[in-house]
């Protein structure tokens, strides 16, 4: 059968088609399932039923002019905070559906608030959802906690039970841990700006490990402070880490979504927030094991060289050793004599060689054998051509056992 089908369809022998009470229920829930999305609906509670066997809950949400047929079953009603009695006003969130055994379609309530605070939850979902597509709740923007904090700061009222849990908590388990607390208003009228002042007072001292930020419990209006967006933006902006620790186990603020790390309590955030001494000094007690353990094995891998070294033949027998090194090192030192003698040598020849033609260019040597240099005077220039002087000129002839001083009488050119 076609997923949408014509009503007055016929067959091809002109009669029209004719279909089941089950086939009609069946196609009418497949179009509702599919045409709404999770609504909220608004109405007053009649006949309530509440089956304490299966622990679902059947009712009639009403108003003026029409009636709607709703269940809440077990997994989402056993976590309400109030109790449902006929002729409440409720705020309903869900999906409509058909319940096919009896035609008739319903809600199927996921979420119920009593109608007084209705418009609170639907503004929580409102910046829930846009502060969530903004990236502002990911984990990966999250700053892990310091596993070993020493200096706690605590945003919460001065008078309340949450500082006293606190208190209590690190006193008993963590009592190296300071703890500075900076009261603030967790309710009312300018609870948000001074939840907001507080942080920024405690980041200005620059040596705090670590915020708690939070209150005890109490109603959805009572933890609204927590939910302004002015609030929720400036925890997830902190420089500081920051546990949430807002109301009780069921509670949820927007401030648990971008605090680094949400506690369920503010006694869970104290324990959340240092590790206990005892923990603490077990862990020395097994790194000093481990190092104990290590040492030890080092010392015995030791030994064990050791001791194969010493029954080596050499430990046993050190004279032959050394006698045997002793030996080795003559012969060493005799083949390098041998070598440096065949160097020294070798260089003696070359140096006899060089000797020998430098001494045959030797201008001194040339002098001894009867030959002059002439230069002139008085700016000793050599003499290499006549061109260079003239009659009258003087110059002088550099012999080899002195010089003669003279001036040119004649100059003559040699006769090719």
């Amino acid at each position: 059968m076609d997923s949408h089908f014509s009503l007055t369809a016929e067959t091809a022998a002109g009669q029209p088609d004719v279909f089941s009470v089950s086939q009609i229920t069946s196609e009418i829930k497949a179009l509702l399932d599919g045409a709404f999305p999770a609504v909220w609906v608004e109405g007053e509670i009649s006949n309530f039923t509440h089956h304490f066997a299966s622990g679902h809950m059947y009712f009639t949400l009403k108003d003026e002019k029409a009636e709607l047929r709703a269940a809440m079953f077990r997994g989402y009603n056993e976590h309400l905070k109030f109790p449902v009695e006929n002729g409440m006003m409720v705020l309903a969130h869900g999906d409509i559906s058909v319940y096919e055994s009896r035609g008739q379609y319903q809600l199927l309530v996921r979420r119920m608030e009593p109608a007084g605070v209705g418009t609170l939850y639907l503004a929580f979902e409102a910046l829930k959802k846009k502060l969530e597509g903004e990236g502002l709740f990911d984990e990966s923007r999250k700053q892990s906690l310091p596993p070993y904090p020493f200096r706690v700061g605590v945003v919460t009222s001065g008078t309340g039970a949450a500082i006293q849990d606190i208190r209590n908590v690190l006193s008993r388990r963590a009592p190296h841990v300071e703890l500075i607390l900076r009261p603030t208003l967790v309710q009312g009228d300018g609870a948000a700006e001074d939840i907001i002042l507080a942080i920024n007072n405690l980041e200005e001292r620059g040596n705090l490990d670590l915020l708690i930020v939070g209150r005890g419990g109490g109603s959805l209006e009572d933890l609204w402070a927590f939910n302004e967006e002015k609030v929720v933006r400036r925890i997830a902006a902190a420089t500081i880490p920051i546990i949430s620790a807002v109301g009780h186990e069921t509670d949820f603020t927007l401030a648990d979504f971008s605090a680094d790390l949400r506690a369920p309590t503010p006694s869970s955030a104290a324990e959340l927030a240092s590790p206990a001494l005892s923990d603490i000094r077990s862990g020395l007690d097994e790194v000093a094991w481990r190092l104990g353990e290590g040492l030890k094995n080092r010392v015995q891998s030791s030994w064990q060289k050791f001791d194969g070294l010493v029954s080596r033949y050499g430990f046993q027998q050190p004279r032959v050793l050394l006698e045997r090194e002793t030996e080795h090192l003559n012969e060493m030192a005799e083949r390098l004599s041998r070598n440096v003698q065949v160097i020294l040598a070798m260089k003696n020849a070359n140096h006899g060689a060089i000797s020998g033609k430098l001494s045959s260019v030797n201008p001194t040597a040339l002098l001894e054998r009867g030959y002059a240099i002439p230069y002139s005077l008085p700016d000793r220039r050599n003499l290499k051509s006549i061109r260079n002087v003239n009659k009258g000129d003087r110059f002088a002839l550099h012999l080899s056992d002195g010089k003669l001083e003279s001036e040119v009488k004649r100059v003559s050119k040699n006769r090719k």
